[in-house]
Formats: C-alpha cells, sequence, structure tokens
C-alpha cells in the first residue's frame, strides 16, 4: 500500500471514529430527558439493617435519580463501587427533611453515606452493562447484619 493510499485509509478511519464519537455524545445527550426515581431504602424506622428493595434493576443510556432514604435512627451508606464503575454520575444532591436542597455533589462517586433521617438524591446514567453487581452498607456490623444488595444493568 502506497503512503498516499495508507493516508487516504487513515483519514477515513479517523474520521469514521469522529463521527461515532459525535453519535454517541448526541445519544447521551441528558437534556431533554427526565430522570427515573428508584428509591432505595436504607435500613428501618425499628432499626432493622436492610436493603429495600433488595435488588435494583437499571438499563444503559437512561437518566436515573436512585433516592436513597434513611428512616433509620442510625446513619448508613451505599457502598456501590461496581455500580460506580459502570455509570455516568451527572451529579449527587443532599435534600433536606424539608425537601431543600442543601449541597449538590459532581463527579465520581464511589460511596454515599446518609444520616438518620435523611435523603440523597444520585443521578445517573448507566454506560455498562452489569450482570449481578453487589451493594453494601460498610459500616461496621452492617453488612454482616443483613444490609447487602445487588443490582443489575441491561
Amino acid at each position: 500500500m502506497s503512503g498516499k493510499t495508507r493516508n487516504g485509509v487513515l483519514a477515513g478511519v479517523l474520521i469514521c471514529i469522529l463521527a461515532g464519537a459525535g453519535l454517541a455524545a448526541a445519544k447521551g445527550d441528558l437534556a431533554g430527558q427526565k430522570a427515573i426515581p428508584v428509591l432505595l431504602t436504607l435500613g428501618s424506622a425499628d432499626d432493622k439493617m436492610v436493603f429495600t428493595p433488595q435488588h435494583l434493576v437499571f438499563e444503559t443510556g437512561k437518566l436515573y435519580k436512585l433516592l436513597l432514604n434513611n428512616p433509620s435512627p442510625q446513619k448508613h451508606e451505599l457502598d456501590a463501587s461496581p455500580l460506580a464503575d459502570a455509570v455516568y454520575t451527572r451529579k449527587v444532591e443532599v435534600v433536606g427533611p424539608d425537601g431543600t436542597e442543601l449541597a449538590e455533589i459532581k463527579g465520581s462517586v464511589r460511596e454515599i453515606e446518609v444520616g438518620p433521617g435523611a435523603m440523597v438524591e444520585w443521578y445517573f446514567v448507566p454506560v455498562r452493562t452489569v450482570k449481578r453487581g453487589e451493594m453494601v452498607c460498610d459500616l461496621p456490623g452492617h453488612k454482616s447484619g443483613g444490609m447487602v444488595g445487588t443490582f443489575t444493568i441491561e
């Protein structure tokens, strides 16, 4: 293959890659999407160590608002590193008891600790499929007490 032909082929491949990247960016434009709310309750009002529900299902390319509600008298956390690795986090909002936004966090999220009676909203878009990922509360005694759940991204 001559240098001129090889350069033409490389230019064509580069154009296809860039065009494909542009299409992916357009499909990932979240401006028009309304977040799909998904509620995950951490613990219970009577202080049980449980995630409710114990299994969550998401689809790639959709915008979700994972509502982390803690009705418990003690703090809990969601350590969902496998979930964090498979999603693009748009933001995390800390919401007060009256529903007002107290803080907004942007960037990567590995775990979220939620105080007693508090609510946190995690906005994300799954970008990779996961057959069975684990979610846990890694505070001392919580995981062994039953705060373990799973998720799937289709």
